[in-house]
């Protein structure tokens, strides 16, 4: 097994069809850990029932703000070692096959001085 990732702004889970292409998405190549942008809802006992279908779970999700997430992280059962999370990224730390994995997943703000501190957090993993 190939640690795999995938990264998508979904834009909104609310529509049916992105649902739909995000689980044949995951079926299809079989990522181990998925950063989910823009949800835009929050994560409910549906999204549970649905990411089983492909023996996923939510790892982590950034600060809920206008009550949605801006990041969600979804992986296999026990990839994940650690995490840490803001609310301009999440950074994991995955185990497989004895190997140290780390991602980060970014989702920056528009701001000057909010980009300053997410470079400054960032660094620390450097």
């Amino acid at each position: 097994m190939n640690m795999s990732s995938f990264f998508w702004n979904v834009r909104g889970l609310g529509n049916h069809k992105t649902v739909e292409m995000l689980i044949s998405l995951l079926k299809l190549h079989k990522h181990l850990l998925v950063f989910l942008a823009e949800p835009m809802m929050l994560y409910t006992d549906a999204f549970d029932v649905l990411f089983k279908y492909v023996n996923m779970h939510l790892v982590a999700m950034s600060p809920i703000f206008n009550e949605v997430a801006k990041l969600q992280c979804l992986s296999v059962p026990n990839l994940v070692q650690n995490f840490l999370v803001n609310d301009q990224f999440i950074f994991v730390t995955c185990l497989l096959h004895d190997k140290c994995f780390s991602f980060a997943s970014v989702y920056d703000a528009n701001t000057y001085l909010a980009r300053r501190f997410l470079w400054r957090d960032l660094s620390f993993f450097t």
